[in-house]
């Protein structure tokens, strides 16, 4: 059995679900708190890139989330770290439920800068 290589799981995330209405034809995208939306994780950092696109400097900051299962997570989603809505991190690809077992949960988040 997996288990991950953490120690503690000591960082506060907020989870923000994604819903979609239509405003005159176009989504309008809104983030709402889920049910009991704090919890404690483990958030590896994975660095940043910089890059330029269409003349504005854009920053991609990338971490690793280890969190105890938790249903109803999904791509859309997104994961507000130590619960400061300036550090908004949307998660990447589907979360990874480790070996179905539903014990833990390996996220992939990506927060996108412009400066």
């Amino acid at each position: 059995m997996w288990k991950p290589k953490v120690q503690q799981m000591n960082t506060q995330v907020r989870i923000l679900k994604r819903s979609e209405t239509d405003v005159n034809g176009a989504p309008k995208i809104k983030y709402e708190d889920v049910e009991n939306p704090l919890e404690l994780c483990s958030w590896k950092s994975k660095g940043g890139t910089e890059s330029t696109q269409t003349g504005t400097l854009v920053v991609e900051d990338t971490a690793e989330v280890v969190m105890w299962y938790r249903d109803g997570i999904s791509q859309k989603d997104r994961l507000l770290l130590n619960n400061d809505p300036k550090l908004a991190y949307d998660i990447i690809g589907p979360p990874e439920n480790v070996e179905q077992r539903n014990m833990y949960l390996v996220l992939k988040v990506r927060r996108a800068v412009n400066t």
